[in-house]
């Protein structure tokens, strides 16, 4: 006997036996089991699609077919509705290996090949968070790397971080950040388009910097004259204390639609030593206003160091090549500079600190320069795998902190603050966001110094318990340690002038007075010879 309804309300079953059930008992059993049959069904769906691992290969074999991904996938950049899958975060080549090299060669053919164009029928890709997961991703096959979402997805690795790197046992907390910041003339320039936009992007960028907490910020890109930095520094100075910042005064009040760089400290911990200011304004349109180099002095220990701020000539999106001639006479002329001052003991100290967005990707030939001339990369030390830029879906570092022999025992960190470059551009102040994100494209790079510090490295831990003893009689250095030592002598280039190998006590003579680091097994001094 066929099942009957009457009335939507009760169901009559063979022999006329009646069960009564009400109309919401009835919908709430019609929709159980039908969703039981759909899961049942895509199960058996899903079971069917075939499994993929990509790794840049071609999928054509799979064309017009829907297939899962059976790994994690990372995005890797977006626009509009697209999203760029790849297997990996893909890093520029020349963050990888110099130009020429077989790792470069290795590295091209991955961006090349390594990624996968997805559309995303209900999700604004352009929303998503660079660096975000997605795990089996079922798609459909369009072509040979391009894909079609059709359902919802669900994102790992999404969060935006919130608090500053973690730079270890620092007593300064340094920043080094490309503001953007141009005011307050709109026309003609690259930031903000009118007084509301650039109040968001004041705010923004306040915000930001209050939440880095630095007690010294190296700026590039901000807008020349003093109508940027006087904003910047009374906005700190609102959501701290009253006088705690302040701005290098660099001379130049003159507001136009130029870019310069800039330095802000805290009046409480630091004080400005001498000043060469910008030491290649006259030497070509291309450097004017965009190096700076000023000695501070740390109040608490009356430790010093010297600062070279920088920004080097930008890349034209053809590649290194075309401009790479303009940052090498960057570099060239900064390390020329910088060795005149040094051998002159202009600053009374050889500590030197270079930062600023330099433009480059860790392996081009101007950052080789640096570190051929004794200029270590703190970067590629502390995080070498992270990066404070995305360009073509690929991450590189353009911004960068490098430290002469003297100063990188007395670096404790240098990692960059992921604020801006996996943000997405709909975050930026032109779209009305207020948050401290994405109030740039570079991620600022954040960096802790302990001056002073007797340790060459946080991370070499040999001889920690040997204790050792410096001395100064006359024009002989002298050591006195409880282990048997290498000690090495070096002038304030960082070039040897005496090494003497497993010395317990014994004194090295030095026949020229002036200021010398002596290194004595892990640890580093400086000594002044009369």
């Amino acid at each position: 006997m066929p099942i009957e309804f009457a009335n939507s309300t009760n169901l009559l079953i063979e022999k006329n036996t009646t069960f009564a059930f009400s109309t919401y008992e009835f919908a709430f059993m019609r929709k159980f089991y039908t969703i039981i049959a759909f899961l049942l069904l895509s199960g058996f769906a899903s079971a069917q699609y075939p499994q993929v691992v990509f790794s840049g290969q071609d999928l054509a074999e799979y064309m017009d077919e829907t297939v899962i991904f059976a790994q994690t996938l990372y995005v890797c950049g977006h626009s509009g509705r697209t999203l760029y899958l790849s297997y990996e975060r893909m890093r520029s080549p020349e963050e990888v290996a110099p130009v020429g090299t077989a790792e470069f060669t290795a590295q091209q053919l991955k961006c090349v090949s390594g990624f996968l164009t997805a559309y995303c029928y209900h999700i604004f890709a352009d929303t998503v968070r660079l660096g975000s997961t997605v795990t089996n991703l079922r798609a459909y096959v369009t072509d040979s790397q391009n894909i079609t979402v059709y359902g919802n997805l669900n994102f790992g690795n999404s969060q935006a971080p919130t608090n500053r790197p973690d730079v270890g046992n620092a007593r300064l907390i340094l920043c080094a950040s490309n503001l953007q910041y141009y005011c307050p003339i709109w026309q003609g320039t690259y930031g903000a388009g009118s007084d509301e936009e650039f109040r968001i992007q004041n705010l923004k960028i306040l915000k930001a910097l209050a939440n880095i907490n630095a007690d010294l910020y190296a700026l590039e890109e901000v807008q020349e004259g003093t109508a940027g930095l006087d904003s910047l520094v009374s906005g700190l100075n609102a959501r701290t204390a009253p006088g705690r910042y302040a701005y290098i005064a660099d001379g130049n009040t003159s507001t136009s639609t130029y870019t310069k760089v800039a330095m802000i400290y805290r009046t409480d911990k630091l004080a400005p030593y001498l000043s060469l200011g910008y030491p290649y304004t006259s030497s070509s349109s291309i450097y004017r206003r965009r190096e700076y180099v000023q000695a501070f002095t740390e109040l608490s220990s009356n430790e010093r160091f010297i600062l070279s701020l920088n920004h080097f000539k930008a890349k034209d999106g053809t590649g290194s090549a075309s401009t790479n001639a303009a940052r090498m006479a960057n570099v060239q002329q900064l390390v020329s500079f910088l060795t005149a001052r040094l051998n002159s003991n202009y600053y009374n100290d050889s500590d030197v600190l270079i930062v600023g967005d330099l433009n480059c990707n860790t392996n081009e030939e101007p950052l080789l320069y640096l570190e051929n001339n004794q200029y270590q990369n703190q970067l590629k030390i502390y995080n070498p795998e992270a990066y404070s830029y995305v360009y073509d879906n690929q991450v590189s570092y353009l911004d960068h902190v490098f430290a002469s022999s003297s100063m990188a025992g007395q670096v404790t960190g240098a990692a960059p603050y992921h604020l801006n470059a996996d943000a997405s551009y709909r975050q930026g102040y032109y779209y009305g966001d207020t948050t401290m994100y994405r109030y740039s494209d570079h991620d600022p790079i954040v960096v802790g110094l302990n001056l002073g510090s007797s340790q060459i490295s946080n991370r070499d831990s040999e001889n920690v318990d040997n204790e050792v003893f410096v001395y100064v009689v006359g024009k002989n250095i002298l050591i006195r340690s409880e282990k048997a030592i290498d000690v090495t002598v070096y002038d304030l280039l960082g070039r040897i002038i005496a090494y003497r190998s497993q010395l317990q006590q014994g004194y090295i003579p030095m026949t020229t007075a002036g200021l010398y680091l002596v290194r004595t097994g892990n640890h580093i001094k400086k000594i002044v010879v009369e």
